[in-house]
C-alpha cells in the first residue's frame, strides 16, 4: 500500500528526539490540553526514543496517540508502552485472514505479530486503548464484516476505524490512478459489492458496535468510490484552521498535499501557525474542491 520505501533514502536530518520536545513545548503558546498528539510514520517505533517522546508529551498534559503496524511490539516493548503514558494505540489489521492481512502489508507474520501485540498490550499496558485502524480495499472487501464483528465482541479493544484506498504514498502522481491494473488489488472493482459492504457496516454501527465512523463520512467515502475524480466536498474544507502536521525534517504543513508553512528549527510553532504563509495557505484549502484522502479519512467533520 506504500512506495515511499523503494524509491527514498535513509533521512540524515530527521529531528532529534531533543528537537521533538521542542515542539511539544512550543505547543503551550498555541493549544490548550483538550488537544491530542498523533504520532505516525511510516512506522513511528521505528524512531529511536519515541516512547521517551510519549511520555515528554503525556507529562506535558496532552494526550497522545500512536499509529503502528504493531510488528515490533513484543513483551519488552509493551511494558515501556504501559510505562509511557501513551493515551491511544491505533494498531494497522486489515482482515482477520492471516494471507489477506499479509500480503497487504507485504510481510509474512505480520498478522500473527498483531495478535501477539494485542495480547501483550492487554497485559503490560492496561491503561491504553487498543484500537483497529482498517483500509476498505478490494482485496479485504468481502472480509470487513467480519473483522468489525470481531472487534465489536472483542473487550480487549475499544473500537475500528475505516478508511478508504487512496493513491498510494510514494507511487507515481496520476489522477487515474485507481485504472492502473497494478492497484487492483487496493481499488474496489465492484461498486455494487462496495454499496453492500458499506451498507452493512452503518446496520452494524446501529447496532452499537465499535465502529466509529459516522454515517455521513461512510456516505463520503461511497460517494468517492463510486466517482473518485468528480467527488469533492460539499463545504468549504477547514483542515486548515484545525490540524497541524509536522514531517521528520521540521517542515510544518496545514495540508500535506499544500506547500508547507514553515519549519521548526527556524521559528516556533505559534508564528508559523499567525504567519503570513498560513494564511495565504489556509485561503488556499479553504476553496480547493480536490478529492481529498485527509478529509475522506483523517480529517472528517
Amino acid at each position: 500500500m506504500c512506495y515511499i520505501w523503494e524509491n527514498s533514502q535513509p533521512c540524515s536530518d530527521e529531528l532529534t528526539i531533543q528537537e521533538w520536545k521542542k515542539v511539544v513545548k512550543s505547543l503551550d503558546g498555541l493549544l490548550d490540553k483538550k488537544h491530542d498528539i498523533i504520532l505516525s510514520g511510516g512506522e513511528p517505533f521505528l524512531k529511536k526514543d519515541i516512547l521517551d517522546l510519549v511520555y515528554f508529551s503525556s507529562q506535558a498534559g496532552y494526550r497522545v496517540s500512536l499509529d503502528t503496524n504493531a510488528y515490533l511490539i513484543d513483551q519488552e516493548l509493551a511494558k515501556t508502552i504501559g510505562d509511557s503514558g501513551l493515551w491511544r494505540i491505533c494498531i494497522s489489521l486489515d482482515s482477520l485472514d492471516e494471507n489477506t492481512h499479509d500480503f497487504l502489508r507485504g510481510s509474512k507474520g505480520s498478522f500473527n505479530r498483531v495478535m501477539k501485540a494485542i495480547e501483550y498490550l492487554h497485559k503490560w499496558a492496561p491503561g491504553v486503548g487498543i484500537n483497529i485502524q482498517t483500509v476498505i480495499m478490494e482485496k479485504n472487501l468481502n472480509e470487513l464484516t467480519q473483522l468489525a464483528e470481531w472487534v465489536g465482541g472483542d473487550p480487549r479493544l475499544d473500537y475500528i476505524y475505516f478508511q478508504t484506498a487512496v493513491r498510494p504514498f510514494g507511487a507515481p502522481a496520476s489522477e487515474q490512478w485507481f485504472k492502473d491494473p497494478r492497484y487492483n488489488f487496493l481499488w474496489p472493482q465492484d461498486i455494487k459489492r462496495v454499496e453492500t459492504v458499506i451498507n452493512g457496516l452503518m446496520q452494524l454501527k446501529h447496532a452499537n458496535s465499535k465502529i466509529v465512523n459516522s454515517a455521513s463520512q461512510f456516505k463520503a467515502q461511497l460517494a468517492y468510490l463510486k466517482n473518485p475524480l468528480h467527488f469533492v466536498q460539499e463545504q468549504d474544507c477547514t483542515i486548515g484552521n484545525r490540524d497541524i502536521n509536522v514531517n521528520p525534517q521540521g517542515d510544518v504543513y496545514l495540508c500535506f498535499s499544500k506547500e508547507p508553512i514553515g519549519n521548526v528549527r527556524t521559528s516556533n510553532l505559534e508564528t508559523i501557525w499567525h504567519s503570513d504563509q498560513a494564511a495565504k495557505v489556509r485561503e488556499v484549502i479553504r476553496g480547493c474542491k480536490d478529492p481529498c484522502h485527509f478529509f475522506l479519512n483523517c480529517s472528517f467533520v
